[in-house]
């Protein structure tokens, strides 16, 4: 069985104390996970297993699959505005974002028809796609729920402000960027003791997440969340961000992608210091070059910038949640 990757500064073990802690523990956890799935298990038996119970104990809800099948350019805001209000709990949360200090708006807003026609067919379309998932997932025990949130919600804005920058997957780009760590709260909920056991490895060995949790299930949140994607409907480019949304830049195929497009915005948001349900908040680093430069620098100055962006953040997570 290979062992896990140490991180760098574990090279002089002679000198650390807590290496051979470090090491047994790894090995434990993965003896446990080799335990827990038959040798014989076909490849992808173990995520089909996690998707089926995770489906089956938080099925998407019906309005997010109606509201997630509009197109802004096939669809009015009377079609959206009917469907929120099949939901009397997202309407009012809707509002309630409506009338949030954020926006700010002279007149109380007292009907989805009414915020759909001020805040934009585009936003709160988004809003309640968010609305929806935030209440699919929010039994959470391993996981930061609010530094969850706010990464995902950072992500998707930031996303829907390069999409527009390069003129392209202006629609689904907020969309993907909040989904596009779904597996994460699939795996809390389908097997929450073994997530803890791969954020300790994660924590303990210095490895990624991701390779934690292919030590642990044999697969990746990203893996799942792209599965539990495809499963509800996504489109299949939605369902594609989610699942290679950790892959390196460098190797996707088309740098313009929606996929590049959620990767883009998540390493900036990740160098901005959110926290992301797993990482603690932490000092900012030096972010991204293309975010320094024109257009995405300019694009970024009349969104109003990080400021505006946090601002929507807690906006969204503080009414929606």
């Amino acid at each position: 069985m290979p062992q896990p990757q140490q991180p760098s500064w574990n090279a002089g073990a002679d000198h650390d104390p807590f290496a051979a802690a470090r090491a047994e523990l790894a090995r434990r956890l993965e003896a446990e996970r080799a335990r827990q799935q038959p040798a014989d298990a076909p490849p992808g038996a173990a995520l089909d297993e996690v998707l089926a119970e995770v489906a089956d104990l938080r099925p998407l809800p019906q309005v997010a699959q109606r509201i997630l099948g509009l197109d802004e350019g096939k669809f009015s805001a009377h079609e959206l505005a009917a469907i929120i209000s099949t939901d009397q709990a997202l309407t009012a949360k809707l509002l309630r974002l409506a009338n949030s200090a954020y926006y700010g708006f002279a007149r109380r807003i007292t009907t989805a028809r009414d915020a759909v026609v001020l805040l934009g067919f585009r936003s709160v379309r988004g809003a309640a796609l968010t609305s929806c998932l935030m209440q699919t997932g929010k039994s959470v025990s391993n996981l930061d729920y609010e530094g969850f949130w706010q990464f995902s919600i950072a992500t998707g804005i930031l996303a829907e402000v390069l999409a527009r920058t390069q003129g392209a997957h202006q629609d689904e780009a907020f969309t993907a960027g909040v989904l596009h760590q779904i597996g994460l709260l699939a795996l809390d909920q389908g097997r929450p003791e073994q997530l803890h056991r791969a954020i300790l490895l994660h924590h303990q060995s210095g490895i990624s997440m991701h390779d934690a949790e292919r030590q642990v299930f044999g697969f990746t949140d990203a893996e799942l969340g792209g599965a539990l994607a495809l499963h509800w409907n996504f489109p299949e480019e939605l369902a594609a961000s989610v699942r290679d949304h950790a892959m390196p830049l460098d190797t996707l195929p088309d740098p313009r992608s929606l996929t590049a497009c959620v990767l883009r915005s998540r390493m900036f948001v990740r160098a901005y210091g959110l926290p992301d349900g797993v990482a603690p908040a932490s000092d900012p680093t030096e972010a991204p070059a293309e975010w320094d430069h024109p257009p995405l620098s300019v694009a970024l100055k009349q969104s109003g910038g990080m400021a505006k962006v946090m601002a929507q953040v807690e906006a969204l997570v503080g009414s929606l949640g």
